[in-house]
């Protein structure tokens, strides 16, 4: 176990922050010490993936923890794959589509880790991981005990889990590898991609599919190399639809899809682009302008820039449209 002090906590949004104390777990014989540091200091913790969906804030009064559990390793005989939280996804994914194991290509290209995946329950183009998800190991920093959780214990939803308010560190997934060997098709800018290209969706494979995927993504969505994001930042809200005010925008400039017979989700992207020119200014933080959901940094925000913007962006489409939106990245104080 590796204990540094002020040690800077790697984010795609690149916020310049610090934490009291980063530890790096390698072996699942080290969350012995690790319970005993934390006993010992009696601090805050947050348990860092790759950074690419938290907004930190400059100087963290706590314990940053890193795993790094790198193992990928197949039981057949289970129908299991076993992998390591640090694993990052898309290279698990693309393991996936190479070995013809159906259910991941549509997660393709989801920036993060194996072992941040469940959290927030990563989903993209109809699929969510919690329908591939066996179990979780974890240890639980408070007890001091190893603990396997099966998937209805994760209380899966809608980009959400129980997982996000337990003292857990996930240190391998169990995924099934034996799901139908069917692609998911369904979702709209698939189809539309399908018939701009002129391909015939019966022929494709799940190569073709997962490309499919990484074309759309990079096409709309930012690389964090590059420019400074933490992917989507808003979730797209569930409400019932005769609550949405209509003073400004009718119903058909809203992209709505039917939830049950009470409820509906809205799409946020298109909230955000119809009010954009109601936001103020701020410096260092804009709006992607390939997608709405998307907030963009120059490199010099803090987390103050940041919710600032998301603040005002939320507090006009409330005014708007009655619709509250909630932050999807995880905001470290």
């Amino acid at each position: 176990m590796n204990i540094l002090s002020d040690h800077n906590i790697a984010n795609s949004l690149r916020i310049n922050s610090k934490c009291r104390y980063f530890i790096e777990i390698n072996e699942i014989s080290e969350f012995k010490k690790l319970y005993d540091f934390i006993n010992e200091q009696k601090k805050p913790i947050f348990i860092l993936g790759e950074g690419t969906n938290i907004v930190p804030n400059d100087y963290y009064d706590g314990i940053v923890i890193k795993p790094r559990f790198n193992h990928i390793k197949y039981d057949k005989s289970k129908c299991i794959v076993s992998v390591g939280s640090s694993v990052n996804w898309h290279n698990f994914v693309e393991e996936m589509v190479e070995n013809n194991i159906y259910g991941f290509e549509n997660l393709s290209l989801i920036p993060g880790s194996v072992g941040a995946s469940p959290i927030q329950n990563i989903g993209a183009y109809g699929q969510d991981v919690s329908e591939l998800i066996s179990k979780i190991d974890c240890f639980d920093y408070k007890k001091n005990k190893l603990i396997s959780l099966s998937n209805s214990d994760c209380n899966f939803s809608y980009r959400n889990s129980s997982l996000r308010d337990k003292p857990y560190i996930i240190y391998n997934i169990d995924f099934h590898i034996n799901r139908p060997k069917l692609l998911n098709l369904k979702y709209d800018s698939l189809q539309n991609y399908i018939k701009k290209n002129n391909l015939n969706a019966s022929k494709l494979s799940l190569s073709d599919t997962s490309k499919i995927i990484i074309n759309i993504r990079n096409s709309i969505l930012p690389d964090p190399n590059s420019i400074p994001n933490a992917g989507s930042f808003f979730k797209n809200p569930t409400i019932r639809e005769e609550n949405i005010n209509t003073n400004q925008f009718s119903l058909d400039e809203l992209i709505i899809w039917k939830r049950n017979s009470n409820n509906v989700k809205v799409g946020a992207a298109r909230l955000i682009q119809l009010i954009k020119d109601d936001l103020n200014n701020h410096n260092n933080v804009s709006i992607y302008s390939e997608h709405a959901l998307i907030l963009i940094s120059n490199g010099k925000a803090s987390q103050k820039d940041i919710l600032n913007f998301a603040n005002n962006i939320k507090e006009v489409v409330m005014k708007t449209f009655n619709i509250s939106l909630d932050i999807e990245p995880t905001v470290i104080n």
